[in-house]
């Protein structure tokens, strides 16, 4: 993210990228130190470091005779009692007990190999043993010192930061203030999702849940999980009251009549809609959504994103949005993006898109879900995961998983390659066309790494909550600010009340056709294996009747 200049930014919802970035390369540049030195203590003598190696394979090799050993005892013993009792015994368990042993000797041999490193190589390098011994115990208590350092100052930086109030630097970097404009730009571009290859015909009757949809034009927003299809359209009617001349209190009457030309634009809508649904995150009412926000939203497809466009130099002003609200067909549609978290873990996103066209007002609606992250991200919220004791254990559980964290040297190999890339990293490359110029943000992390929807039943209620809160006060502000505008309301409050009571236009159920025939001339066969239904009740109706 940080050296890739070339691609936009995908949008950060419920956190700030800022500082992910910075503790990224803090984390980077204290494991590249590890290796650095690590690397210069094995270079200065090679006999030491073949011996220091090989001290470290035997760690590991040991290590696995222990955890085989301990697995070959009982299943050992389990086939002795079994051959006495005259028991059978599972094929599993001589296949697993087979298996171990064959490890066991095999961890067994390299251990007793690798112990005879040590006499070798100092009688390869005409040095007596006990001088052989001292060096190679000085470098690898020089290894142990400074892998164990690396992993109590990772530790304390990560203390800090549990409890620092503000983890945005004061002073950002050039590529930082361009990941902190792109993160939250009016501007997002997707992908439009590429078509099924020509021999992978799709299979015909197949219906798919919005949640099971491979990809969602709203980057970084998480799992779509509701949708209304198809949007809600209203004819713009107006209402003309007409008396009879004698009681005009008790007989008036309703004219309904077509505006000749829309009697509001749709950036009026907008402006509205943001005014009303400010009070749900009132900072001063306790009850209030956390995490509020409202936001506008440009939504662009990736093949039609000009070259050079204007919007990557400077952002676009409110004058311009509303034009691009007001255009109904433009390559760029707005969305009203409306969120709200109660712990920044859990985050709910509403898109709304107004839209007037054909003397009628369209609102295509949109709910996403960005869910927790895994456990081990929240490592720091469990309890003394903090502290003098949380630094002691991380640096005990580094130094015994001591030769993997050497064996990650290779890392070096990569490291020239990525410093060049971000000092390169000051030059936004998206300004400069080229030929197949594609800008659209390759990965969202954040929604990378969530919990997957089908493993977050215990949230579905605080994500569905949260929506439909903000779907009916964005219902009822539209409804207040067509009255307002002498709109007839009569259709849109019966299209309103199915979508809050009976989720008509919700698409998120699981579609089942049963007993039903699709084509010409086609028809329904009756299973005979099951019941007929209609025989059953007939009794029992006949015998209500009586």
């Amino acid at each position: 993210m940080y050296n890739d200049t070339a691609h936009m930014i995908a949008p950060s919802y419920g956190f700030d990228l800022i500082p992910v970035v910075r503790h990224a390369w803090r984390a980077w540049l204290l494991y590249t130190t590890q290796h650095l030195c690590v690397l210069v203590m094995l270079a200065v003598n090679p006999s030491v470091a073949i011996v220091v190696v090989s001290a470290l394979c035997f760690w590991c090799l040991f290590r696995v005779m222990i955890k085989s050993a301990l697995i070959v005892l009982p299943l050992w013993a389990k086939a002795v009692i079994d051959r006495l009792l005259h028991r059978p015994r599972w094929l599993s368990d001589s296949d697993d007990l087979r298996e171990h042993v064959r490890l066991l000797r095999l961890s067994g041999l390299g251990c007793i190999a690798l112990i005879m490193t040590l006499p070798m190589v100092a009688g390869f390098a005409h040095v007596s043993l006990d001088q052989m011994t001292r060096s190679t115990a000085f470098v690898g208590l020089l290894i142990v010192i400074v892998v164990g350092a690396r992993a109590a100052i990772q530790q304390i930086s990560l203390n800090f930061m549990h409890w620092a109030g503000r983890l945005r630097p004061q002073k950002l970097t050039l590529r930082q203030l361009a990941i902190d404009d792109q993160q939250s730009h009016p501007y997002v571009v997707y992908r439009r999702p590429s078509p099924p290859e020509p021999e992978e015909e799709p299979e015909r009757f197949t219906f798919k849940r919005i949640d099971e949809e491979q990809q969602s034009p709203f980057v970084g927003s998480g799992q779509l999980v509701h949708r209304w299809l198809p949007p809600l359209t209203v004819q713009l009617l107006k209402s003309q009251p007409l008396g009879n001349g004698d009681d005009h209190s008790k007989h008036a009457s309703m004219e309904v009549l077509e505006y000749p030309k829309p009697p509001f634009e749709a950036h009026e809508l907008v402006a509205h809609l943001k005014k009303a649904m400010a009070p749900m995150g009132d900072v001063e009412d306790p009850t209030g959504l956390r995490g509020f926000t409202v936001h506008d939203r440009l939504y662009i497809a990736e093949p039609d994103v000009e070259p050079s466009p204007e919007w990557l130099r400077k952002r676009p002003t409110q004058n311009q949005i509303d034009e691009r609200i007001d255009d109904p067909y433009d390559a760029v549609h707005h969305f009203l993006e409306i969120g709200a978290t109660a712990t920044g873990e859990l985050v709910t996103t509403v898109f709304l898109r107004v839209t007037v066209k054909g003397r009628a007002l369209s609102l295509d609606f949109a709910a996403c879900a960005l869910t927790r992250t895994p456990a081990e991200y929240q490592v720091l919220n469990a309890f003394a995961e903090t502290g003098a004791s949380a630094v002691l254990r991380s640096t005990l559980r580094v130094l015994l998983n001591l030769p993997a964290e050497v064996a990650r040297i290779w890392h070096l190999a990569v490291a020239l390659q990525l410093m060049i890339g971000a000092m390169r990293a000051h030059k936004n490359r998206m300004l400069k066309p080229r030929r197949g110029m594609a800008i659209a943000a390759q990965v969202s992390i954040r929604e990378e790494k969530a919990t997957p929807w089908e493993h977050a039943q215990l949230d579905e209620v605080t994500i569905h909550d949260h929506m439909k809160l903000i779907e009916q006060r964005l219902l009822k502000a539209t409804e207040d600010f067509l009255e307002s505008r002498e709109v007839d309301t009569s259709a849109f409050k019966r299209r309103a009340t199915s979508i809050i009571n009976t989720g008509v236009l919700n698409m998120g159920g699981k579609t089942e056709i049963k007993q039903s025939a699709v084509g010409v001339n086609a028809q329904v066969r009756t299973d005979s294996r099951e019941p007929d239904k209609g025989t059953e009740q007939a009794p029992a109706s006949e015998g209500g009747q009586r």
